[in-house]
C-alpha cells in the first residue's frame, strides 16, 4: 500500500492535524480498514466519552473551593466547586490528585472552565 502523509480539517473543531503514514500503517499492521479521520485526537476522545472532556484532577482544594484539572492534551483548565455535579447525598465528591475525571468546558471572562465535573470510573478510552 502507498501511504503519505495527509492534511485533514477536522470536522467537529475545524483544527488542522496529519493524518501520518505511522498511523496508517499501525492500523494496517492491525488489519483495521485505513480509512482517513474526520475527527482529530480530542474531538474523537470527547465523542467516546459521551460528548465530555477525558483529564485526571492536578489538584483541589475543597477549603478554597477550586483547583485545575490537567487535559488529555496536557494544558490545565480551571474548576470551581460550583462547576461540580453533588453525589447523590448532594455533596461534593472527593477529587484527589490524579483521579480520572469527565467534565464539560465552558467559556467565562477569566477564560475555559470545567463544568460539570464528574469522577471517571471506567477504562481509559472506553
Amino acid at each position: 500500500m502507498n501511504f503519505r502523509d495527509t492534511l485533514i480539517t477536522c470536522q467537529e473543531c475545524g483544527k488542522q492535524f496529519i493524518f501520518t503514514v505511522e498511523k496508517q500503517r499501525q492500523m494496517a499492521e492491525r488489519g483495521l480498514e485505513v480509512a482517513t479521520p474526520d475527527l482529530c485526537k480530542a474531538c474523537a476522545r470527547r465523542v467516546r466519552y459521551g460528548g465530555k472532556f477525558h483529564g485526571r484532577i492536578k489538584w483541589f482544594s475543597p477549603e478554597k473551593g477550586w483547583g485545575f484539572i490537567i487535559q488529555d492534551d496536557g494544558s490545565d483548565i480551571f474548576v470551581h466547586r460550583e462547576g461540580i455535579s453533588l453525589t447523590d447525598e448532594g455533596t461534593l465528591p472527593p477529587l484527589e490528585e490524579g483521579q480520572e475525571v469527565l467534565y464539560k468546558v465552558v467559556e467565562t471572562p477569566k477564560g475555559s472552565q470545567a463544568v460539570k465535573v464528574t469522577p471517571y470510573h471506567g477504562e481509559p478510552g472506553a
